[in-house]
């Protein structure tokens, strides 16, 4: 299996980041403004868009680009760090979402507030589910809030990994 790093995003990852955000599947599952246009990617880059903390995913080695994966929101009454995560269509089935979310909770526990991860997919996402399931999160039951599949909102489920220190 490859290896992944995380790193910050930079000006120059807004190019791909715009190309990747052109694929169905990104625009399924994800939040991401449509149509996606090189503006929001600088947003993302900039962090206009006010994540907790966000990050390219690379292959180690070859240093291609082939996601990214974020602490959307952090909640210091409950611990919780959403999470979220997309991979471009050349990066898929290498295990990059896998392997980056395990890079998000060995980050996620140097920061005492956080107790766990969790992550809100739509029932029918069974890829992310599956890449969720991988990375050792748990299935809670369904989510107060629905999810995107395609133009629909669909149930949603949340699986949470609890972390240990």
């Amino acid at each position: 299996m490859a290896t992944f790093v995380l790193r910050q995003p930079v000006l120059a990852d807004a190019e791909w980041m715009t190309t990747a955000c052109q694929d169905s599947d990104i625009q399924r599952w994800t939040l991401v403004p449509r149509p996606y246009k090189q503006e929001h990617a600088l947003g993302f880059i900039d962090n206009t868009i006010n994540e907790a903390h966000r990050w390219v995913i690379e292959q180690q080695g070859t240093n291609e680009a082939v996601g990214v994966v974020g602490i959307h929101t952090i909640d210091l009454d409950t611990g919780d760090a959403d999470t979220g995560y997309w991979i471009a269509p050349w990066g898929r089935r290498r295990g990059a979402a896998t392997y980056a979310l395990l890079l998000v909770e060995q980050f996620a526990v140097t920061i005492p507030s956080i107790k766990f991860l969790s992550a809100h997919i739509a029932e029918t996402n069974v890829a992310s589910r599956a890449t969720a399931s991988r990375a050792g999160f748990i299935n809670m039951g369904s989510a107060q809030e629905p999810c995107p599949d395609g133009k629909n909102l669909v149930p949603a489920l949340t699986y949470i990994k609890y972390l240990t220190r």
